[in-house]
């Protein structure tokens, strides 16, 4: 498996998708200029990377960046501590940007990098091997993260289930974070068409993912509460507080999920539970979803009815469930997932 991983202090050199990140575009961009009371604060060239650090807005409002580049048009677009509000573009060697304030960042690549910056940079797509030049279908994407986060990077993968982009981030255990990213067409063709979002290494069937008329697709996800793995407790009771929390979320073909939208519900009341297809699926098909509590299976009858996208959302009373852990699993298309929630007193 090859895997990217960009420190977004560091350098845009890496491997990703077994490529290499090109940086002739991202040295060539400059600031020209920005709209209402927002600044250039600083720019910062190190190990090729070049990232432009802006303030003089509040949270909540938004300013339109423009820049230049002397040579041809990066194909990512990245912002922290801010949202991308419209779609970037680079035509004729002009960069613009439309960015919201999100209340900046608790990190950033300078002193002026703290609550109430942003930062906006741009890199090239992988290199596919044999080519001299960027791969042209991942052209075009663009990528916003916010909230409780200390530091974030690049991520994307190739295996044999396909390939993979996104981002690692770090945060505070208990605050929140933001991810966003939008993707023409030709990156949703490259990564699979139906996609689907994972977080942490899992399917996650309440992200967002919004397919668009003309093929591009939107992918949101929102992260309340910052939560560790739970296969690493010891390990994280020995560190000094507050403990770091990391995250992976990434965007690839989709596969058959189903979850629970909490990890734990007390006996008597509902639980959510949501599930997504996989890359086939009919739209109203009816999909039985299997309950047990511990081994003894439940004679609660539920199912999701698949929308237009091929996910569902239904809801489960637990009125006459004793505490214990309760198992969900569901079959279709010959794939297979489960989910597991914890009933307490």
């Amino acid at each position: 498996m090859n895997k990217l991983k960009i420190g977004f202090f560091n350098s845009f050199l890496a491997v990703a998708f077994g490529l290499l990140i090109t940086s002739n575009a991202l040295a060539a961009v400059s600031f020209v200029s920005a709209s209402s009371t927002a600044t250039l604060v600083k720019t910062i060239d190190q190990d090729n990377e070049r990232v432009f650090v802006f303030g003089g807005i509040a949270s909540g409002e938004s300013t339109t960046l423009t820049f230049s580049t002397d040579s041809t048009c990066p194909g990512i677009a990245m912002t922290g501590g801010a949202e991308f509000t419209t779609n970037w573009n680079c035509a004729a060697g002009a960069i613009s940007a439309t960015v919201t304030n999100r209340g900046g960042m608790s990190f950033g690549p300078s002193p002026e990098g703290n609550q109430g910056t942003f930062y906006v940079t741009f890199s090239d797509p992988p290199t596919p091997p044999g080519m001299s030049s960027p791969a042209a279908m991942l052209s075009g994407i663009q990528i916003s993260v916010f909230g409780d986060v200390s530091s974030w990077d690049l991520s994307g993968e190739t295996n044999a289930s396909g390939a993979t982009f996104g981002v690692y981030l770090s945060g505070t255990q208990g605050g929140e974070a933001h991810f966003r990213m939008d993707l023409p067409k030709t990156a949703v063709q490259f990564l699979g068409g139906v996609l689907g979002v994972y977080v942490g290494g899992k399917p996650d069937p309440f992200a967002t993912v919004i397919n668009n008329n003309d093929g591009s697709a939107e992918v949101a996800v929102d992260i309340k509460e910052l939560q560790p793995e739970a296969s690493r407790p010891a390990e994280l009771a020995a560190m000094a507080k507050p403990l770091m929390v990391s995250k992976k979320i990434t965007t690839g073909t989709r596969s058959l999920s189903v979850a629970f939208s909490a990890t734990s519900v007390k006996a008597g009341k509902s639980a959510s539970l949501a599930m997504c297809s996989g890359a086939a699926f009919v739209a109203g098909d009816k999909v039985p979803v299997k309950l047990t509590l511990g081994s003894k299976s439940l004679p609660i009858k539920k199912s999701f009815t698949l929308n237009a996208t091929g996910c569902g959302v239904t809801s489960i009373k637990l009125k006459s469930v004793t505490p214990g852990s309760l198992t969900a699993k569901v079959s279709y298309k010959g794939q297979k997932a489960k989910a597991t929630l914890k009933v307490i007193k």
